[in-house]
Order: structure tokens, then sequence, then C-alpha cells
């Protein structure tokens, strides 16, 4: 039973050390310039000119579906931009990506993907809600109702933009 509670404590005190952990983390990224490495920030730059995206757009994205780890995986999604290859497949074929976990390669998807449905939506709300696969998410931009992703994204990009003094 004593070695059950000592577990527990120690439990506790690593939840509440990784809460405010990520309290401090998050507050830092709110407010401070982005936390993806700097390989990663220069592949936004590039292919966000290329894809007339703002690369801050792509760092807030990156941020929010990965932290910036290329490894990440959440379910079929996978990646810095968390792409999902089953409905991209011929998006990487034809851009020449094979591996969906190297970074420049998923970023330069993601952005080929949004950049398509920029053309068609052209709507900045309307495409993240359509890019993070929100219910819904042509009627709610329609009323410019959009969801918490998009505007977390949205206002991201802003701070990003700000400090970058764009």
């Amino acid at each position: 039973m004593l070695n059950k509670k000592r577990i527990q404590g120690a439990l506790s005190v690593a939840l509440i050390t990784a809460f405010c952990f990520m309290a401090q983390y998050k507050l830092q990224a709110e407010s401070a310039d982005t936390f993806i490495s700097p390989e990663c920030v220069a592949y936004c730059e590039e292919i966000g000119s290329q894809y007339g995206i703002c690369p801050e757009l792509l760092e807030a994205i990156m941020e929010s579906e990965s932290s910036g780890n290329p490894n990440a995986q959440n379910g079929n999604c996978k990646g810095l931009m968390q792409i999902n290859v089953r409905y991209h497949q011929s998006r990487m074929n034809r851009l020449g990506v094979s591996d969906i976990f190297d970074a420049r390669g998923n970023i330069l998807l993601a952005a080929d993907y949004l950049a398509e449905l920029f053309r068609e939506y052209g709507d900045p709300g309307t495409v993240l809600m359509l890019y993070n696969g929100s219910r819904d998410a042509l009627e709610r931009g329609e009323r410019a109702d959009y969801t918490e992703y998009a505007q977390t994204i949205l206002k991201r990009s802003e701070q990003l933009e700000r400090l970058h003094q764009k």
C-alpha cells in the first residue's frame, strides 16, 4: 500500500510539473517568436514564397499540428503539418515527396494543399477549417463563424508577422 501511495504521489508531482511546464511553454509561444527549428522556419520561408503563402501561417499551422516535431503522428496524419497520406498520395507523387516525415517535403505538401484551397475558397478562415477537416467548414466560413482551430492559427500567424516586423 505504501508503494502505491508513493507512486501516486510521484505521478501527481509529475503531472503538476508537466502542466506548469506546458502553461509556461504556451505563454512563451503566444508572446515569443516560434519555437520550431530554424531549418523548418527556413523551409516555411522558401516554400511560402514559392506558393504565395505567408510563411508565418505555415509556422502557426506547424506549431498547432505537431509542435514542430517532424515525427509527429496522430492517427493517419503524419509529420510537421499532419498530412494524411491516404488523401494526399497523388499530391506526394506529383511533388516527388516519398517520405512523409521529411520536413521539407511535409511542408511542401501542406503548402500545395493550402494553395489549392486558397485558389478555390479565398477566405483564410475557411481554408484553415477545410485543412483541419472541420465539419460544415463552407457554411461556417460563409458566416465567418470560424472554429477555434482557425481562429488560433490566424491569431498566431498575426503574432508571428508582427514579431517578424511584416
